[in-house]
């Protein structure tokens, strides 16, 4: 963080001159004057350096990380994204539901997945106790390289359920710390260029007696939290 700096006038910059003596004084060495310039510089450093401090608020990742830093990431032993079920199988499933899901509604989503074959690809997967929860993602169909929505698949009476669906900008669906899901977004304010959002949104789902509910939502939009 850059430490402000206001030039001082010429008058002020005489007075602050260390190698300025007075009729019968003896000028300092110049070891001693660089001696005391180096300590001076040294304090206010450390000063601006605790003045900043490390920012508390939420810090999310910048493009093409995978999971804001304040979650741990999930469990990697949950096995293969295409375990229980096929891509095939699970499109239907959205597609069949008009991606009306136990938690969350994006109709709009299961067009697209019914529209656009390649828009659904596998997300990481995660296990919340022993049950595993399979993670699709839906790309723009017009923009691939970013995603729509998130779907979470599970398994019950051996056929694929499709628990949550969620959407946003520049979404991103990530497994979190103790069966967890992290659902982050990017915020536009007015004026804001395609790719270059304002800020972010940050929510946490917990599967709570067989649902996914939302939980804690956190924003930072022009830098603040």
């Amino acid at each position: 963080m850059p430490i402000p700096f206001r030039r001082p006038s010429a008058e002020a910059a005489r007075s602050l001159n260390f190698t300025q003596v007075t009729p019968g004084q003896k000028s300092r060495p110049r070891t001693a004057v660089r001696t005391v310039i180096a300590t001076t510089l040294a304090t206010i450093t450390l000063a601006g350096v605790a003045a900043c401090g490390p920012d508390k608020g939420l810090r999310v990742e910048p493009e093409g990380e995978t999971s804001p830093t304040q979650f741990e990431p999930g469990n990697s032993d949950a096995g293969p994204p295409n375990k229980p079920f096929s891509l095939t199988e699970i499109r239907k499933t959205i597609v069949e539901a008009s991606g009306i899901a136990v938690t969350g509604r994006a109709t709009e989503s299961a067009q697209v997945i019914d529209d656009c074959e390649e828009c659904l690809t596998f997300g990481k997967p995660f296990l919340s106790g022993d049950k595993k929860f399979q993670v699709v993602t839906v790309a723009n169909p017009k923009q691939k390289s970013e995603d729509i929505a998130g779907a979470v698949i599970s398994e019950k009476d051996g056929k694929p359920r499709l628990e949550l669906i969620a959407t946003g900008n520049q979404m991103k669906l990530n497994p979190g710390k103790n069966g967890t899901l992290v659902v982050q977004e990017a915020m536009y304010a007015d004026g804001d260029d395609a790719g270059y959002p304002s800020g972010w949104s940050v929510q946490v789902f917990r599967l709570h007696e067989g649902r996914f509910e939302p939980g804690q939502r956190f924003t930072r939009l022009n830098g603040e939290t």
